[in-house]
């Protein structure tokens, strides 16, 4: 089982200071698309900020919040899968660190670090290129 003392909350780049406790859990969109959802807002984010929790949380956890949200979920062990993926793939970050999702397939699920830190963030254009 798989498990990590780390966990994602959501982060807006248009307010990088602003604390934030919508922990955010991976939940699949179609076959071929996974998003962050929010478990408080109920809304999908499309980046997240690592936090220290103070408690190991395991797939079966992530499982019970994505219950509480009343997200629809049309196959268990797939979701499952999906969140022990993501609980690998929070041992690549730091705390502090900004994530989205990057290849999310039916094997994987990486984690891309946008920056190390919510003031290092650099707001990216509509083509996801750094602004200078």
């Amino acid at each position: 089982m798989a498990e990590s003392k780390k966990a994602l909350v959501a982060f807006d780049p248009e307010r990088p200071d602003k604390s934030s406790s919508d922990f955010l859990i991976p939940v699949r969109i179609n076959l071929d698309e996974i998003r962050f959802l929010g478990t408080r807002s109920g809304t999908t984010v499309r980046y997240g900020m690592t936090v220290l929790t103070s408690r190991a949380i395991t797939e079966n956890d992530l499982f019970a919040k994505l219950v509480d949200t009343g997200q629809k979920i049309t196959n268990v062990a797939d979701t499952l899968q999906v969140l022990a993926r993501f609980l690998d793939a929070m041992k690549s970050v730091k705390i502090g660190n900004i994530v989205e999702l990057g290849g999310a397939s039916s094997d994987t699920i990486s984690l891309l670090i946008v920056a190390n830190t919510p003031s290092g963030f650099a707001k990216y254009d509509l083509n996801n290129e750094r602004q200078n």
